[in-house]
């Protein structure tokens, strides 16, 4: 089989995205994705010591592309709704991202790069928050201490949605606990969530 040179590594990074959402990135294998892309079972391994150093790229990416989505919101509300909306379109890479599979990401150093990119960009939004709210004296360490409680709340109703998602597929009564939620998660749950962030980040 030809081995692509020069390319190889993006393609690599590429095919295991698309096939972590497709199949799960349990089911990510070096040699099915040399077979895919037609290269020698060998070929991936000059890029990729390990499976686990291809998942690490592929959740950097993941971060990427959360940073880029929250890069687009118009305000710091926005941010809450760009972040949930990416971990329930890409929920299998969101799960490589959080999970505990990969470990401590001080062993992927651009996996940690990448993770952190988005809290500094939580931060920056929420700086300037508080400025076109008229609080210019706000101290770096209320932000980051509001940019974690933002971020554990967005994690946490990430959860809730996908859980509501999944039991929204039961028959279940509108008194139920779990049927609360998913009316809430369905029809109003973009209101819940800015007025919750707002309510963390009250000073």
């Amino acid at each position: 089989m030809k081995y692509h040179h020069g390319n190889l590594k993006e393609n690599l990074i590429e095919q295991a995205s698309i096939a972590c959402e497709e199949f799960g990135w349990e089911n990510i294998s070096l040699r099915n994705l040399a077979k895919q892309l037609e290269v020698s079972q060998t070929a991936p391994y000059r890029h990729f010591e390990t499976k686990e150093d291809l998942l690490a790229e592929v959740a950097a990416k993941g971060f990427r592309m959360m940073n880029d989505d929250m890069n687009k919101a118009s305000n710091f509300l926005e941010n809450g709704l760009a972040y949930c909306d990416f971990a329930l379109k890409y929920q299998n890479t969101y799960d490589l991202m959080f999970g505990s599979y990969l470990g401590s990401f001080t062993q992927y150093p651009i996996l940690m790069d990448a993770s952190l990119t988005v809290f500094i960009t939580l931060e920056k939004n929420l700086k300037d928050h508080f400025i076109n709210l008229g609080h210019y004296d706000v101290s770096k360490e209320i932000i980051d201490e509001k940019a974690i409680s933002v971020w554990a709340f967005m994690h946490g109703i990430v959860g809730i949605l996908r859980k509501t998602e999944r039991a929204s597929k039961n028959d279940l009564t509108n008194e139920n606990p779990i049927k609360i939620m998913i009316n809430l998660s369905t029809n109003n749950w973009d209101k819940y969530i800015k007025k919750s962030i707002n309510n963390i980040l009250s000073i």
